[in-house]
């Protein structure tokens, strides 16, 4: 066995894992009634977004996938700022 095929099991078996996290935190976020719940789910699947993302990179090969990464996460913590701000009323 090739350290290829090593790499294409284990990225097989992180792109499963990742999905199955995305789809129970996507149930707790339809079933909870907690805004500041929602919010933090909101984060989590915003994660698992990025990191099937990097899954996907791992099969197809590009020289910008990191660079987007980088700014997703960038973007990630912008969207948490503004949702706590939402939350909280605009109170400081």
């Amino acid at each position: 066995m090739t350290p290829t095929h090593l790499l294409w099991i284990f990225a097989g078996i992180s792109a499963v894992i990742v999905g199955i996290s995305m789809l129970v935190v996507l149930w707790r976020a339809v079933t909870t009634g907690n805004d500041a719940r929602r919010a933090v789910l909101a984060d989590i699947i915003f994660v698992t977004v990025i990191a099937g993302f990097l899954v996907y990179t791992l099969f197809e090969r590009s020289s910008i996938v990191y660079d987007v990464v980088l700014i997703a996460g960038l973007g990630g913590a912008i969207s948490t700022i503004s949702y706590a701000r939402v939350l909280t009323r605009g109170r400081r």
